[in-house]
């Protein structure tokens, strides 16, 4: 299976093409010109998936899966990013997934704890946090989202690992290697707990992700595509 894969959530994402788990190339985020400025992945995405089309003469129409991060991140990227999986999806007849950051993270961390908690810097002083829980052999022995992604201060994390998981746990807490803040928080986390950075894009996982799902008939039409925003935006705020 042909899948594209591609993360505008933030300014370290990027988008690679893979034929089943081979990667056939892969583009980080440019970086800007300018430290002021911020990835317009309006261009950039559309950039870069050209340039891995053109160096494996492909075409969006070869393209057999179109994965996207869906969030949590910034909210222009995350809208960006979902656009252009439902336009090249909707245009080409093709199935789409939306894969959270949280569970591209502890795909890519692959821990073997029964529990994962993937952890993100929130901003405003508040993380992202979900946790994963290992599932039986007949589900492919994965870690599964359990409940619900949410937004906490750090200092309630401990408690709710607790109140959540019980005291003898096994658990790893996944950050990405640039989130300094995340990493920040690691003297507050119960002890026994194991720890895993993140490094580089985490656009192979989402693709992998992807494929998973498609094995196991998961995909989502264009129309079913959705942000995972977790926290509500600015606008939402003020009105409620």
């Amino acid at each position: 299976m042909l899948i594209l894969a591609f993360d505008t959530t933030n300014e370290f994402g990027g988008a690679g093409l893979y034929q089943d788990t081979r990667c056939l190339g892969e583009f980080p985020t440019p970086a800007p010109r300018d430290t002021s400025e911020r990835a317009s992945y309006s261009v950039t995405l559309f950039e870069m998936v050209e340039k891995l089309l053109g160096a494996n003469h492909a075409s969006l129409s070869d393209v057999e899966l179109f994965a996207v991060a869906n969030g949590p991140g910034t909210f222009t990227g995350i809208r960006v990013g979902i656009a252009a999986a439902q336009g090249w999806a909707q245009a080409f007849g093709r199935p789409v997934l939306g894969v959270s950051n949280l569970e591209a993270m502890v795909e890519a961390a692959r821990p073997e704890t029964q529990f994962a908690a993937a952890l993100l810097d929130a901003r405003r002083g508040e993380f992202y946090l979900g946790v994963f829980e290992r599932v039986g052999a007949l589900d492919g022995n994965r870690l599964k989202l359990r409940g619900e992604g949410m937004v906490l201060r750090p200092e309630n994390l401990p408690g709710h690992f607790r109140e959540l998981l019980g005291p003898s746990a096994r658990l790893t807490c996944v950050v990405r290697n640039y989130d300094q803040a995340a990493q920040d928080v690691r003297p507050s986390i119960p002890e026994g707990f194991e720890w895993r950075r993140v490094m580089g894009t985490l656009v192979p996982a989402v693709a992998r992700v992807a494929l998973k799902a498609s094995r196991r008939a998961e995909l989502q039409s264009p129309a079913e595509l959705d942000a995972c925003y977790i926290r509500r935006t600015d606008a939402e705020l003020s009105v409620g």
